[in-house]
C-alpha cells in the first residue's frame, strides 16, 4: 500500500507506478466516475484519516474499499476491529465534504465567475472523454454507441437527465457547477428532442 503522509493523523493511499490501471473502480452505476490527483499527477485512491481510536478508509469504489480493507487488516492484523462500512453517494460525499472543509483565507478565494470557467473546462473536457468511455447504465456501451438505436436514445436521454440533476444539485461548488450547461452533450448525441 503506497501512503503519502499529509500531517501525523492523515495520509493519501496512491496508486503504485506499476499497478493495474485503475479501470472502472471508481464509478458509480451511471458510468461517472472522480479522479483525484496529487500536485505531482499521482493517483489518489482514497485516504486514511486517524481520529482518536478510530482509522477511516474513504474510497469511491465498492471494489477499491474491498481491497484497502485487505491491506489494513493484513497490516495491522489485530490493531483494528471489523470495519463499520458507510456507503455514500457522490452528492452524499459532496455535502459531508462541504461541512468538513476548511476555511478558505480571502487572498485565496477565486472570483466566482472565475471558477465557473475553470469548472466549466473542467465539466466539458471530462464530458468529451466520456461520451467514448463504456458507460455500466448504458449496458457497457459508449453513449455514441447507444443513440444508435431507439431504446438505446431513451437510456441515454435518462443518463443525461441523471448527471444534469446530480450536477444541479450539487454542494461546496458555489453554483458554478449548477451553472453548467449540458446541452452541447445532447446536440452531439443527436438527442435534443428528449431533452425536456
Amino acid at each position: 500500500m503506497a501512503l503519502r503522509p499529509e500531517n501525523r493523523s492523515f495520509w493519501n493511499w496512491l496508486k503504485e507506478p506499476m499497478s493495474n490501471p485503475v479501470g472502472k473502480a471508481g464509478r458509480d452505476e451511471n458510468g461517472r466516475f472522480l479522479r483525484t490527483e496529487m500536485d505531482d499527477g499521482a493517483i489518489v485512491l482514497g485516504t486514511l484519516d486517524l481520529k482518536g481510536r478510530q482509522l477511516r478508509l474513504q474510497v469511491n469504489s465498492k471494489e477499491r474499499a474491498e481491497r484497502g480493507r485487505a491491506m489494513l487488516q493484513a497490516g495491522l492484523g489485530d490493531l483494528v476491529r471489523a470495519p463499520l462500512t458507510q456507503i455514500m453517494t457522490p452528492v452524499q460525499a459532496m455535502e459531508d465534504r462541504g461541512t468538513h472543509g476548511r476555511e478558505v483565507s480571502p487572498e485565496l478565494q477565486i472570483p466566482p465567475e472565475e471558477e465557473a470557467r475553470i469548472i466549466g473546462q473542467m465539466l466539458e473536457r471530462h464530458y468529451r472523454q466520456v461520451l467514448d468511455e463504456p458507460v455500466p447504465a448504458l449496458g457497457d456501451m459508449t453513449p455514441r454507441q447507444a443513440v444508435q438505436t431507439a431504446s438505446g436514445r431513451k437510456k441515454v436521454a435518462i443518463w443525461l437527465k441523471d448527471i444534469e440533476n446530480t450536477t444541479v444539485h450539487a454542494q461546496g461548488s458555489g453554483g458554478a457547477m449548477a451553472a453548467y450547461d449540458f446541452g452541447w452533450m445532447w446536440h452531439e448525441l443527436g438527442i435534443i428532442r428528449l431533452r425536456k
